[in-house]
């Protein structure tokens, strides 16, 4: 404890331990001087007198909490202390000196002020901010509330509360949960937390509150609740500024206009679902992300913020035409737009600015309807008018007003009944009128009276009865009249042509039935409508036992299901119909025909009818398969001989070769091409002949198809000193099929590639992966086809006619016989050619079979 001991009545500091010394801020060198001229600081303060009357009366002086206000560190300070002048007495009873301790207190002292403080700024804060305080006793179940929690609740200002009587103003409707909650935390739930809002009914003046209790429970060492206190605050302003504000909100959010609040800036603050819908913004996007440039052009933009927004009146705001864009569709929408300022309610500073705008589109185009409805109506050929339920004319149309004659000028002078022959008249009366009112329309023949000439006019005329949209009472007549007069004539003039048309066929039918071959017609459906009696000699059937899809049950089994395939695929194509099939006849002989049919076309390019013709090609077909039969025969028994010589040929060129002729070994060498060039001949012979006969073999295996295509490559190059054969293979896959047989149709196009471009220098192969498809291209540089010879190119015995034909030797089966494989593999084959400049031969296969 600081203690230090003043001698004299001029109190010389005679002792004094560190912890005084540290307490005063002063050396130890002070010892030994006045204790004023120690601490001249405490010159004015009281406690040189106190000493003075402590040394004189011997009176002991104890005091807490004093301040002092002394130099330490060079700054005057204000301390606090507990301290106490004790006088010390010699032998003979005098004072002579004073001992003083003192105990340190300004930190404490300074801790109680700012306790004082606190409380009062929590006391004013709560007090500012309609906030009460409670506390709850709940083992004595004794309640405090503050003067402003009684006057929320509604208890009087005298009244004592009682812990049982608590829930007495609590609304009805939200005791139970009141009670839950304070229940929740007096038991430890929720960590002893109380948080709720609730209604309150004053038991003064029975007004109802929302007030927001916020609160904790306090627990002993026995888990039991021995503190229940908190704050309670009045929410109903702000429970009844939200409400109106939903309410607002609910109305604007129903609202068919479109309505948005934003900055100055143009930030959105707000866009109810209207507009949110026009604009295509989502209802659970936040709409702060955006702002003016996404819904303006940047012209329109530019408008609305350099012009419109200057131009708001504060009062009147801003009314007028702008366009908006669509956020998503990038839309233009054209909106009457009303601006208005939005100020703050207490400094009457803008702050942003509201924007109600009404989409145009609907009233533009109801416009566009009318206008194009009444452009209908006025360039309508047909007289159309309308008039009111009396008859009385109020409107007819350009041409109504030339088919009767009428003056422009007095047309609301007339009546219904003023033009309209006597028997018509009568009719509108008795018939018409009557079905009007209870069916709305009516519908038939009348006559009109031209009212210069007074020629009757038979006409075909519909009524129709105009109602009120909400009351549904008739309020017009409309009614559009067609001339009949040219349908009258047209009608003649069509019985005449249908006369005459009747001949016409009588003549066709004779022409048909005296051709050789088998003439018939189709509807645009395939069901034949018509056959000529060649049919009924060849057949011995009538037309009941043909017509419709009768005709089928002629067709051979085996060529019935490729008959049907190939007619319906020219029924969706409009491709003509071209089929060769066997067909009984009366002797129950299938014969071979020729059956072609093309479609006849009306205007659009619809499909009206079909027209073909069967013709009997059986003794073409049987003299085919002689020849088919000799080309086999001859093809194999030539195959035997031409293996033998070239075995003979290779033994004498390797001989010549080992005696060093080399001179004959290169003359047997260009006879050995000659040999392979003659078998290549002869296979593609036989491979006709399998194929016409349907004997042609496949032996599916799966295989590298890109190993394959580089050899068949590596071997045409060899064959070729010229061309360079440029690979660009991005196929990398294997497939199921006959390897032998693919390969075969790529060494075709290969080799026809280097033959038919001889002033070139390189072809391009290329492959291609479509998924469950491989593609294969060649490219060359050379002659090309001419677009009239392109689909003639896969023909049997094809080959280049006219002044090159003896260039490219060649029996023109390479193409045929390579479409064949390709289509029996379930491919396609095509051809892409500029004459003069090239082509490149295409086909397509499935990778697996």
């Amino acid at each position: 404890m600081p203690t230090a001991i003043y001698v004299g009545e001029d109190m010389v500091v005679s002792a004094a331990n560190q912890a005084m010394l540290d307490l005063w801020g002063k050396p130890a060198s002070i010892l030994g001087t006045k204790l004023m001229d120690a601490l001249p600081e405490l010159e004015g303060q009281p406690f040189f007198e106190i000493l003075s009357h402590v040394f004189r009366s011997g009176e002991t002086y104890h005091t807490k909490e004093s301040p002092a206000d002394l130099v330490v560190d060079g700054i005057l300070q204000t301390f606090y202390f507990t301290f106490t002048y004790k006088p010390i007495k010699n032998d003979q009873g005098e004072i002579f000196a004073i001992i003083n301790t003192a105990a340190h207190l300004t930190e404490l002292v300074n801790a109680k002020k700012q306790i004082i403080e606190t409380q009062q700024r929590l006391s004013f804060a709560l007090s500012s901010a309609e906030i009460g305080t409670w506390d709850l006793d709940p083992i004595h179940e004794h309640i405090i509330l503050d003067e402003k929690c009684k006057a929320i609740y509604g208890f009087p200002q005298d009244a004592t509360i009682k812990y049982g009587t608590i829930l007495s103003c609590i609304h009805p409707m939200d005791v139970e949960l009141v009670r839950d909650a304070m229940a929740n935390a007096i038991n430890g739930y929720n960590g002893g937390q109380y948080d709720i809002k609730h209604r309150t009914n004053s038991q003064v003046n029975g007004q109802i509150r929302w007030v927001h209790c916020k609160g904790k429970a306090y627990f002993n060492e026995d888990n039991i609740a021995y503190r229940f206190s908190g704050i309670v605050q009045d929410i109903t302003a702000d429970v009844k500024a939200r409400q109106r504000e939903h309410q607002l909100l609910t109305l604007i959010n129903q609202n068919a206009d479109h309505m948005t609040i934003a900055t100055l800036e143009g930030k959105v603050i707000y866009m109810n679902e209207a507009s949110r819908k026009m604009l295509g913004i989502p209802l659970d996007a936040d709409v702060r992300e955006f702002s003016a440039k996404d819904f303006y052009t940047p012209q329109e933009l530019n408008r609305v913020q350099n012009h419109i927004i200057k131009e708001i009146d504060e009062v009147k705001g801003w009314t007028g035409h702008i366009t908006l864009l669509n956020y998503q569709t990038k839309e233009n929408i054209p909106c009457m737009v009303n601006y208005l300022l939005i100020k703050d309610l207490e400094t009457g500073e803008v702050i942003g600015r509201g924007a109600t705008a009404r989409d145009l589109r609907p009233e533009i185009k109801v416009k566009a309807d009318l206008q194009k409805l009444a452009a209908i109506i006025g360039s309508s050929e047909d007289f159309c008018n309308y008039c009111d339920i009396d008859g009385h004319i109020q409107y007819i149309n350009p041409s109504g007003i030339a088919l009767i004659g009428v003056n422009e000028n007095q047309i609301r002078s007339y009546s219904l009944f003023d033009y309209h022959s006597e028997s018509s008249n009568e009719k509108i009366k008795n018939e018409i009128f009557p079905i009007l009112f209870t069916d709305g329309k009516w519908s038939g023949e009348l006559e009109l009276i031209h009212q210069v000439t007074k020629e009757i006019i038979p006409i075909h005329k519909q009524f129709y009865m105009i109602r009120e949209e909400f009351t549904n009472t008739p309020v017009a007549i409309a009614a559009i009249a067609r001339d009949l007069r040219p349908e009258l004539n047209i009608r003649q003039t069509l019985a005449d042509k249908n006369l005459a048309m009747q001949n016409a066929v009588q003549e066709l039918e004779f022409l048909a039935n005296s051709v050789p071959p088998v003439v018939w017609s189709s509807k645009p459906d395939g069901y034949l409508d018509y056959i000529n009696k060649r049919w009924f000699e060849q057949t011995g059937k009538s037309d009941e036992e043909t017509l419709g899809s009768r005709w089928v049950e002629n067709v051979h089994p085996d060529d019935v299901h490729h008959a049907i395939k190939t007619w319906n695929s020219s029924l969706q194509t409009g491709n003509p119909y071209e089929i060769e099939f066997r067909s009984l006849d009366k002797f129950g002989t299938y014969r071979w025909y020729l059956v072609r049919a093309i479609p006849l076309n009306d205007s659009d390019g619809n499909i009206i009818k079909w027209y073909g013709t069967n013709t009997d090609i059986h003794h073409q077909k049987e003299l085919e398969k002689q020849k088919d039969d000799f080309l086999g025969i001859a093809s194999h028994e030539l195959k035997t001989p031409v293996t033998s010589l070239k075995a003979y040929a290779q033994v004498v060129e390797s001989m010549f070769k080992r005696s060093g002729d080399f001179k004959n070994a290169d003359l047997l060498g260009r006879m050995n091409k000659q040999v392979d060039r003659l078998s290549n001949l002869i296979n593609d012979l036989l491979d006709v002949t399998k194929i016409n006969s349907g004997r042609l073999q496949f032996n599916e295996t799966e295989f590298d198809f890109n190993e394959m295509v580089e050899e068949v490559i590596e071997d045409v190059q060899r064959t070729s000193f010229k061309h360079l054969i440029h690979p660009e293979l991005s196929f990398k896959k294997k497939i199921v099929g006959d390897r032998d047989r693919i390969c075969q149709v790529v060494t075709n196009l290969l080799t026809n590639a280097v033959k038919y471009s001889p002033d070139a220098n390189e072809v391009v192969i290329n492959t291609l992966d479509l998924g469950d498809r491989v593609q294969v291209s060649v490219r060359d540089y050379g002659i090309g086809i001419s677009p009239d010879l392109k689909d003639h190119v896969f023909e049997q015995f094809y080959r280049i006619s006219g002044d090159k034909r003896h260039t490219f030797p060649g029996l023109g089966l390479g193409l045929y016989i390579s479409s064949e494989i390709v289509k029996r593999f379930g491919g396609k084959i095509w051809v892409d050619s500029v004459e003069g400049k090239g082509s490149t031969f295409c086909f397509s296969i499935p990778v697996n079979q």
